[in-house]
């Protein structure tokens, strides 16, 4: 009887946690395909700037390149996050 009245108590916060994982993981995939090709053009530049051998600018760019790679590794970090919090509600 205990069992049941805590799947009704939890079932709010679980399907909330469930629908807070899926609009992770599309902002995730969308952001991905904002960020993706600024992380290609930024590299672009990095390697006209090496060529033209203007190292100020180079190491801006390279700053830059390992700013949106934490954006994505971070982005994938909460997704997770979100997902393992949701499974877990689930289980309980």
């Amino acid at each position: 009887m205990m069992f049941v009245l805590k799947k009704i108590a939890l079932f709010p916060i679980s399907l909330f946690a469930a629908f807070l994982a899926l609009m992770a993981k599309w902002l995730l995939t969308l952001s991905s395909y904002v960020v993706a090709p600024l992380m290609l053009y930024i590299f672009g530049c990095g390697i006209y700037t090496a060529y033209r051998q203007t190292w100020d600018q180079f190491f801006i760019l390279l700053v830059a390149e390992f700013g949106c790679f934490l954006l994505i590794t971070a982005a994938t970090v909460i997704v997770e996050a979100v997902e393992w919090f949701s499974g877990w509600i689930a289980e309980r």
